[in-house]
């Protein structure tokens, strides 16, 4: 167990929780044994305070006598510890047990009639006494007169210390088979953790293994798929960044050969070359760097701006052939997602659309709680339906005759594919109809 571990956390707290409820049921039980004592023996003392009383009456002039004395051996021997005392109103002394010799208890400070009350005082001895003491009339009585009756409470005290201590060792040891239970708990419940972790070594070690979500716990699974999520995308991070070498290779072959032949010719006009087939060759560097960053979900981009502005740029570029783009986004729709890889995936739909509609082009998007679900449907030929699939490889275009490298479609693939997304091709009636798929997100941050 290391310092600041998982299961360090779950035993310290578990130990400090069970050595804390110990100790509250350990001064609980005490005193709940202390309170049961303590009654029973005022039951003992209000038996014996009528007992005394039995013992005295007043003759016909209202004096007290006592017609016997106790039995009881403990109110015979002296400083037994067990006494009892009767006193008139002022508290003068009318009567004792031999067990007072000369002494006497001290008289209760408030005293009022009714039942009997019980308190501690100090007795001959400077002992503990529990005290319970009555004021009451006797028959023919001129005057009430108090009945006092006390015993020595240390052997409660002592009962009640030992109790304590057998309590305090039994749950000690239940403290130590507890404790036992819940190391055996703590490691059981983080083997699904430990597998995990496991399984975490196999990926950094380059093994082609995923986490299992069948036969984990409930709590731990969406864990699980939560893992499989990042490295899936994880790898369409990389696939993406491997397409967008490739894609960057091929862009750069055309420019690299004109400028190997202009370099092989007589260079009558090779400045103006140079010129224009490097910034071709920087234009798609630029491009294919910029495709092939990782999928930025952190940030959120207000879909209908992106979709007015390129919607703007498309009437341009076309607008020799009088096409119309028609736009309808909603305001609340959010991307989550970079702002550049939108313009990107937009950009290629609406320039492919563009290539092949007769007279309009039409963007929808729509949303719910989690998607966004972007529509560009051109009014152009369409595609033959066993090319629709084909036509999102990469490099293919079918029609020779269209300028491009045919990798836009497949570039607008990618990136929703690094997303978690999807772009699906369909014939409409007439033309093309490309649906993207991407995440949606809450407020923009920019």
């Amino acid at each position: 167990m290391t310092t600041g571990s998982l299961r360090t956390r779950l035993l310290v707290a578990g130990g400090l929780g069970l050595v804390l409820v110990s100790a509250l049921a350990t001064w609980w039980l005490g005193a709940m044994f202390e309170r049961s004592a303590r009654t029973a023996m005022d039951e003992r003392l209000g038996n014996d305070l009528i007992a005394v009383l039995a013992l005295a009456e007043s003759d016909a002039n209202g004096q007290l006598h006592w017609r016997d004395t106790l039995a009881d051996e403990r109110y015979r021997r002296v400083f037994s510890g067990d006494y009892w005392q009767v006193l008139d109103a002022q508290g003068r002394p009318l009567g004792q047990s031999r067990s007072l010799w000369d002494d006497a208890l001290a008289a209760p400070t408030a005293l009022h009639p009714g039942p009997a009350q019980a308190f501690d005082a100090t007795g001959p001895l400077k002992q503990s006494l529990r005290v319970l003491a009555q004021q009451v009339t006797l028959p023919r009585a001129a005057a009430p007169v108090i009945v006092m009756v006390a015993t020595d409470r240390s052997q409660l005290d002592a009962q009640v210390a030992s109790f304590r201590q057998r309590t305090a060792l039994a749950l000690a040891v239940l403290i130590a088979l507890w404790f036992a239970v819940l190391v055996t708990q703590v490691h059981y419940g983080l083997r699904p953790l430990a597998e995990l972790g496991r399984i975490a070594g196999q990926v950094r070690n380059g093994e082609n293994v995923r986490f299992p979500q069948q036969g984990l716990v409930k709590e731990v699974a969406p864990l699980a798929g939560q893992l499989n999520a990042l490295l899936d995308h994880h790898q369409r991070m990389v696939v993406r960044a491997r397409r967008s070498a490739e894609d960057l290779a091929h862009a750069l072959k055309t420019p690299l050969t004109v400028l190997i032949t202009e370099a092989e010719g007589d260079g009558s006009d090779w400045r103006q070359t140079l010129r224009s087939e490097t910034a071709r060759m920087q234009a798609s560097i630029d491009r294919y760097l910029a495709a092939g960053l990782g999928a930025d979900s952190q940030q959120r981009t207000p879909v209908a701006p992106v979709v007015s502005a390129l919607c703007g740029l498309m009437q341009r570029v076309h607008a020799a052939r009088g096409l119309r783009f028609t736009c309808d986004s909603e305001d609340a729709a959010v991307f989550a997602g970079a702002r550049e890889d939108l313009e990107e995936m937009l950009g290629n739909l609406l320039d492919n659309a563009g290539k092949w509609a007769a007279q309009a082009v039409r963007v929808d998007v729509a949303r719910d709680s989690k998607q966004l679900r972007i529509t560009v449907a051109d009014d152009g030929p369409g595609l033959p339906p066993a090319q629709l699939e084909r036509v999102l490889e990469r490099g293919v275009r079918l029609d020779e005759r269209a300028s491009g490298s045919g990798l836009g479609l497949s570039i607008v693939a990618d990136i929703a594919e690094s997303y978690g997304g999807t772009l699906v091709l369909a014939n409409d009636t007439p033309g093309l109809q490309a649906t993207v798929t991407l995440p949606a997100g809450g407020a923009a941050t920019g």
